[in-house]
Order: structure tokens, then C-alpha cells, then sequence
């Protein structure tokens, strides 16, 4: 049976979204140019479209009332907003105008320390660490000792304490460790992330809806938090960006495709 226009849908949706970048080059127009999709998880508390126009009002001089005589639209937009509890570093990165840079195994040699008095800690450069030599400066380089020179306060956040320096050391100290892999965000490395979102969605009565929208430019808008009691929400949010490509595209328009599937499965 084909689906009519003119069958009543109450949205109440649910359903996974799907993060991709916009590549007019390897990407093809039938999914929006959107190439490299992932899903930022299930988690997910909203997603909004928000479209919006500024218009110029021109009144007549003919009444003596100034009334309004055109409305012309100057201007339209889209804003976008999506948050979620459940995501990963690609997306966190994104919030934070970084990437997710994935850094393998591997060692450190002769990474030097400041200059530190009895009690105080220090962080290695690298998280997840392990097989850590602490030695000083000196022409014969003197061994720290785990448990009388120095502790382990935690070696995943590559986090250590000095208890004692040796008689007769020499800073700066030189540490050499092995880490394991992890993920490296480097904050505002660059300067704008757009990305496009796919929304599958799914309301409560099995009905579907489609939303593509193939250029955003996100950033975080409000706080995330690093300390709390619950489950932080991470929320991104900005403008829908025209889209020339898909101008003349009639199923997309320059900005978002809205699919309906309203009919109940059969």
C-alpha cells in the first residue's frame, strides 16, 4: 500500500543517530555527500531542528497609519541541537574543536621532570604507565627505589609521588616508562568542526521518520561536567550550513531531508 500524506502522526521518537563528515568529493549526493557515519551511542536525550526566518517589514504611506503593506524574508536558518549521555572520544573531540587521536603502545626515555620537593607529586606525559626508572642527573646516574625515593599514587592517570631524593642527587630527573594505548584529545587544535547528522527515527506506535542533515557547524553549547553526581550530558549544537550541492536536489533542499514512513508496519 503506498504511504499517504494525509495519515496522522503523533512523534514521540526514539532511535539512533549517526554522525558523519560532508565530502562533496568521495561522498555521493543520494546520502547527502555524508561519508565515515558512526553512531554516537543510544544514550541519546534530544535532537532538535529548530528552523527560523528574519523578515523586513515595509509599511505604506498611503493611510497616514503605517501599515504594514509587505513582509519581505531576508534571511532563513536551521539550528541544530543534540544531546546525549552516551558517546565516544570522536565526538567528545568534537565538542571540544579537537580529534580523536589514537596513540599506540610504546616507551618513553630520559622524560624530565621539574623540579620537586619531598611530597610532591608528578604526572608523566602519558597515561597508563608501567616499568618506570627514575634516576637522577648525575655522571653515575643514582636509581630512585619504589617505596623509599618514590610511590605510585596512579599509574593509569600516570600520576607519582616523591617520598625522599637520595643523598647526593642531581635534578633535573629523568624518567624512563612504557605506556599502553589510549585516545588523545588535544583541545582547540582546530578551529572548526563541521560534521552532518542522520537521525533513524522511531516513535512509540512503530511509525518512522528520517531526518538528514548534511552540514552542521557544532560546537558545545552549555557545560559538561567532569565532576557529578549523575550521568553528564554532552550537547552539541549550531547551525545547519547550505548545502549548493543539494540546491536543486528535490528530495533534500539546501539544508535537511525529512523522511515520514507514518503508516504502521504491517
Amino acid at each position: 500500500m503506498p504511504a499517504q500524506a494525509d495519515t496522522s502522526l503523533i512523534w514521540n521518537g526514539q532511535g539512533p543517530v549517526h554522525i558523519g563528515t560532508f565530502d562533496p568529493v568521495n561522498g555521493r549526493p543520494e546520502s547527502g555527500y555524508l561519508v565515515d557515519l558512526y553512531s554516537v551511542g543510544c544514550g541519546n536525550r534530544t535532537l532538535t531542528a529548530t528552523p527560523s526566518r528574519e523578515t523586513e517589514t515595509i509599511t505604506e504611506s498611503c493611510s497616514g497609519q503605517r501599515l504594514t503593506l509587505k513582509e519581505i524574508e531576508t534571511a532563513k536558518s536551521l539550528e541544530v541541537q543534540l544531546e546525549m549521555v552516551q558517546f565516544d572520544s570522536r565526538t567528545l573531540a568534537q565538542a571540544f574543536f579537537g580529534g580523536a587521536v589514537v596513540k599506540a603502545d610504546g616507551t618513553v626515555t630520559d622524560e624530565q621532570l621539574p623540579a620537586l620537593q619531598p611530597g610532591d607529586y608528578f604526572v608523566l606525559k602519558n597515561p597508563r604507565t608501567s616499568s618506570v626508572v627514575i634516576e637522577d642527573s648525575t655522571g653515575a646516574p643514582i636509581t630512585y627505589v619504589e617505596g623509599t625515593h618514590y610511590e605510585v599514587s596512579d599509574a593509569d592517570h600516570g600520576r607519582y609521588r616523591l617520598i625522599a631524593h637520595p643523598v647526593g642527587y642531581t635534578e633535573p630527573l629523568l624518567v624512563d616508562y612504557a605506556y599502553a594505548g589510549y585516545i588523545n584529545i588535544a583541545a582547540f587544535s582546530k578551529t572548526n568542526v563541521e560534521k552532518g547528522v542522520i537521525f533513524s527515527g522511531v516513535n512509540g506506535d512503530g511509525q518512522k521518520a528520517r531526518v538528514i542533515i548534511p552540514r552542521i557547524s557544532l560546537a558545545m553549547s552549555g557545560d559538561f561536567g567532569w565532576i557529578g553526581d549523575s550521568a553528564s550530558t554532552l550537547s552539541l549544537g549550531g547551525q545547519a550550513l547550505y548545502v549548493p550541492q543539494l540546491q536543486a536536489d528535490a528530495d533534500y533542499g539546501p539544508f535537511m531531508r525529512i523522511d515520514t514512513m507514518p503508516d504502521l508496519p504491517v
